[in-house]
């Protein structure tokens, strides 16, 4: 591979530069109508719970009824149902939003849920990390502007696991505690026992699992033990309507491997069966790349990628980890050059998510597969990064006889 010319850098900066600009006039567009629907249901929740109205937040039916009345002047039409489903820590995180306009609330949970992330990736230093690089890909990628214009956390997901794993071998207590928080997002943890543990980290898991415990702590003492015995019960046996009603105004419209496989015809249970599948085969990428010596860039790309690959939900905010991992191949590509085709999977994932969820745009089925090949392609750098073995027969000399 011979690292690629500036010309063909300036192309391909321009084309991302000038689709970046045309997704942001598509959002623009898009969300005029309805800007940041999905925050209407955080800041709902928090003032539910500051109006002393916390049974509210816990009924889906009552909840969907309150936030299309509370947001009628916002809504070009009526929501669809919209259940309350984050663990009770996530609501105690909002609640001091609540007490800010629904404007104001908007404009700093993703101003600063955005520059947390992009601190982390100036804080994380290596081959694959160019901080600049990083900050203009993140302002331009469609993923971003889906986050904003939605009014969603993919931010936040975001600087939480890439900050733990990119501090993770400097900071391991720090970078544990990030990854405990986490668990708001509870299938973004998937794979984060899986790495730790591959990589035998144990202070930086024990540092998780305390940072997690805490949180759980402080929301049962603030929220009460009924939020907590809502949540697990939807998610070890949902109500079947309510489930049924949320598998249409939700899960399908998100973009995970069961969503593109019910899409393309796939039954229920075949489509949770495929789900499985990538998941295991995401966790042995991740545990074969942690257990190695590869380098912290290539792991943290792999991790991102297979995140979103094991997910059983997932939306287009939440492909911010996608972008992270693209920029983090491609910095290493500008150094080291570019394998046949891997220029043109990275800029597709990094394009894709203006044509998502595949529910709205068929040619969005074509994601899991560009993930997977991003996978692919990660794996074939860490293989290559761990069979180099530098030539110092000419620099060192033997060590004398002991």
């Amino acid at each position: 591979m011979r690292p690629p010319s500036r010309l063909c850098l300036g192309v391909v900066g321009l084309i991302c530069g000038l689709y970046g600009l045309f997704a942001a006039g598509v959002y623009i567009t898009y969300f005029s109508g309805h800007f940041a629907h999905d925050w209407m249901v955080y800041y709902g929740a928090a003032r539910a719970f500051i109006d002393g109205n916390l049974p509210l937040v816990l009924d889906g039916d009552r909840f969907t009824a309150y936030l299309n009345e509370a947001f009628a002047s916002r809504l070009p039409q009526t929501l669809s149902f919209h259940p309350w489903l984050y663990p009770p820590p996530f609501l105690l995180l909002l609640v001091p939003f609540g007490f800010l306009s629904f404007e104001a609330a908007c404009a700093l949970f993703l101003l600063t849920t955005f520059l947390l992330l992009v601190l982390v990736l100036w804080r994380t230093t290596g081959p694959g990390f160019r901080p600049w690089l990083h900050s203009l890909s993140l302002l331009l990628a469609p993923a971003t502007g889906f986050t904003i214009g939605s009014g969603q956390n993919g931010f936040l997901t975001a600087a939480l696991l890439v900050g733990g794993f990119g501090l993770l071998r400097r900071q391991p207590v720090f970078a544990g505690a990030l990854l405990g928080l986490l668990t708001y997002k509870p299938q973004f943890w998937l794979l984060v026992p899986i790495a730790l543990t591959a990589a035998r980290q144990w202070r930086a898991f024990a540092s998780a699992v305390i940072a997690a415990a805490v949180m759980a702590l402080l929301s049962l003492a603030v929220l009460g033990i009924e939020p907590w015995r809502v949540w697990i019960g939807w998610m070890i046996h949902p109500p079947a309507e309510a489930y049924r009603a949320w598998l249409v105004a939700g899960r399908l419209q998100g973009e995970s491997l069961y969503t593109n496989l019910v899409l393309l015809g796939a039954p229920h249970a075949l489509a949770n069966f495929g789900q499985l599948i990538g998941l295991m085969v995401a966790g042995a990428c991740v545990w074969w790349t942690y257990r190695r010596a590869v380098p912290a860039d290539l792991q943290l790309a792999l991790l991102l990628a297979a995140t979103m690959l094991a997910a059983p939900h997932v939306g287009p905010y939440d492909a911010v980890l996608l972008v992270v991992a693209v920029t983090i191949l491609f910095a290493r590509g500008v150094d080291e050059g570019f394998r046949p085709g891997e220029l043109v999977v990275l800029a597709l994932v990094w394009m894709a998510q203006l044509f998502n969820p595949p529910g709205a745009f068929p040619i969005g089925l074509i994601t899991p597969g560009l993930t997977i090949l991003l996978i692919a392609y990660t794996m074939v750098r860490a293989r290559a990064a761990l069979d180099f073995r530098p030539d110092l027969s000419g620099i060192v000399s033997p060590l004398p006889a002991q």
